[in-house]
């Protein structure tokens, strides 16, 4: 922990190397992913409490004073002589506990913790695109580094001629046209130099802005991405999404269904009043009662079979939705994996292709100071294999790239 809070503090050294998987881990640190999962913790503690709340006894304390202007008969079914007050009170304590729900509780908490695992998949595709942002960043670093080392090599063989064509120069062999020529393409080169240095300083800063941490004189790992799975399957978070609103939907269903279930609890009731159960004697005494109640919805079933309809056809939609999603994402898999064996074909013509370059432009560096090419002929031809050799490195980083993304498709990021 010490390491790692330390890590934050100071920027990283001209030394160190960082990796891709550094690079993404530090950008999900910096989101507030982890603080809505722990959120999402305890709010579903706090709805698997709700979804129990109704078993738990509930105890209330009731009380009455009332007064009435109702005249007492004359005439009464009793042997002995009511007392009927008009001034009635009483105070008393009621217990209620519920003994079956219907499932209720059952089928609530797992509602709950459903709707809690989908907002947990929320996150974890938040996570996932800001992978995909970061992986976008880093390899686009990369191609600039490649690019730029290139056009360094270039920009020392270019001084290298200078300095030779101005030693012939001096003895008269060559023209100063010609020097003149080179000079001005190493200028082009510096002028090329300095915009991918500017891209370059650009990522960097939308990368540190990212990871939290200062990248500027960090150095950066090439990936090393094994064989990729050519088969067409997927385990998407989407996938998971779909049949978490599935289960959601069932259990939705059931637990309006529960409510149409018979229903038992247990009541007491006791207290001090005036009257107490013995209405028409208003002499005040101590009362209880204690029993069991049993509630039987009827109508409600109707409601249920309605909503049940309802849901049926919600799922058929999200099914549907379920298979275009598959098909499509079956689709972009095998469009990368051809993408993938292009830019492999493509690498293996590059290598070829440079090694012929460096053959003939190697040869021109010699007709050059022979006087036997201008050098216009040269800077074209120089050209031409500087031009492969990025066309190799950017292929290079492509695959790299069209893996990354392959494993985005496959839900395996």
């Amino acid at each position: 922990m010490l390491i790692l809070f330390l890590s934050f503090i100071f920027p990283i050294s001209a030394q160190q190397t960082v990796t891709i998987e550094e690079c993404q881990q530090w950008a999900i640190a910096q989101t507030s992913a982890n603080v809505q999962k722990n959120l999402n913790e305890q709010i579903l503690k706090t709805n698997l409490n709700n979804a129990a709340s109704h078993l738990f006894p509930k105890l209330s304390i009731n009380g009455l004073f009332s007064y009435e202007s109702a005249e007492v008969p004359d005439i009464y079914p009793f042997d002995e002589q009511p007392l009927y007050a008009k001034m009635q009170y009483h105070i008393g304590l009621d217990l209620e506990q519920t003994l079956f729900d219907g499932c209720r509780m059952f089928y609530g908490r797992r509602f709950a913790t459903l709707q809690n695992d989908a907002e947990i998949l929320k996150i974890e595709l938040s996570m996932n695109e800001m992978k995909a942002n970061v992986i976008n960043l880093y390899l686009n670093l990369l191609i600039l580094d490649k690019q730029l080392g290139i056009i360094e090599n270039v920009q020392s063989t270019f001084k290298d001629q200078i300095q030779q064509l101005q030693v012939l120069l001096k003895e008269g062999v060559i023209m100063q046209n010609t020097l003149s020529q080179m000079e001005l393409e190493d200028l082009k080169i510096q002028q090329q130099h300095d915009e991918l240095m500017a891209k370059r300083e650009s990522i960097i800063s939308s990368l540190s802005i990212l990871t939290g941490r200062d990248l500027t004189n960090a150095q950066f790992a090439v990936p090393q991405l094994s064989g990729v799975d050519t088969t067409a399957s997927s385990s998407r978070l989407e996938f998971e999404i779909f049949e978490n609103q599935t289960k959601q939907m069932d259990f939705q269903r059931k637990l309006h269904f529960s409510s149409s279930l018979p229903k038992i609890a247990l009541f007491a009731t006791g207290g001090y009043g005036r009257p107490d159960y013995q209405f028409y004697f208003s002499r005040p005494d101590w009362y209880y009662m204690a029993g069991v109640t049993l509630h039987v919805p009827l109508i409600d079933w109707a409601k249920t079979s309605g909503l049940g309809k309802v849901i049926e056809i919600q799922k058929e939609i999200l099914q549907s939705q379920e298979s275009d999603f598959k098909k499509s994402n079956q689709i972009a898999i095998q469009d990368k994996l051809n993408e993938i064996r292009r830019i492999e074909k493509l690498l293996e013509l590059d290598k070829a292709i440079t090694e012929k370059y460096k053959a003939v432009t190697k040869s021109y560096s010699s007709q050059l100071m022979n006087g036997t090419i201008t050098v216009i002929d040269y800077i074209r031809q120089h050209n031409d294999e500087v031009q492969s050799l990025m066309n190799q490195e950017v292929h290079n980083i492509q695959l790299i790239k069209a893996k990354y993304e392959l494993l985005a498709l496959k839900g395996q990021l």
